[in-house]
């Protein structure tokens, strides 16, 4: 006979923390936008003179390409292939140098109405005033 009790396995501990989807997503986000930034800072491609340099480099000379527009010369057929510069990388380098962020997708700040997030942000201001902290 075995040591164990009979009927189903006990349900499961709650989590001090409960996880949402929301929250899931923004770690799995840090994730990989830290292994990004790693393998980024390898280097690891060859530019047009024969010298290493980074995958970032090499990314963003292409992303300047792209935005730029250039012409492709076809060695079987002997025709260029000029393609026009891409409005969506222009706006996405220029967004990048001058450095603006991007759009917020946070579905909680947009059900809350104006007052409530002013509200909000005063009670932040007011904590951080009543501890002493210099958070935001």
């Amino acid at each position: 006979m075995s040591d164990k009790k009979d009927g189903p396995p006990p349900p499961p501990k709650p989590n001090k923390k409960p996880t949402t989807l929301l929250g899931d997503k923004q770690r799995a986000g840090r994730l990989l936008s830290s292994h990004l930034r790693k393998i980024a800072q390898e280097a690891t491609e060859v530019n047009s003179e024969g010298g290493m340099i980074t995958k970032s480099e090499a990314l963003a000379r292409l992303m300047f390409k792209m935005a730029l527009g250039y012409t492709v010369k076809d060695v079987k057929t002997n025709v260029e292939i000029t393609y026009a510069p891409d409005k969506g990388m222009i706006s996405l380098l220029w967004d990048r140098i001058e450095g603006r962020a991007g759009p917020v997708n946070d579905s909680d700040a947009q059900k809350r109405s104006l007052p409530k997030k002013v509200s909000d942000e005063n009670k932040k201001r007011a904590n951080n005033l009543a501890t002493g902290s210099d958070a935001d």
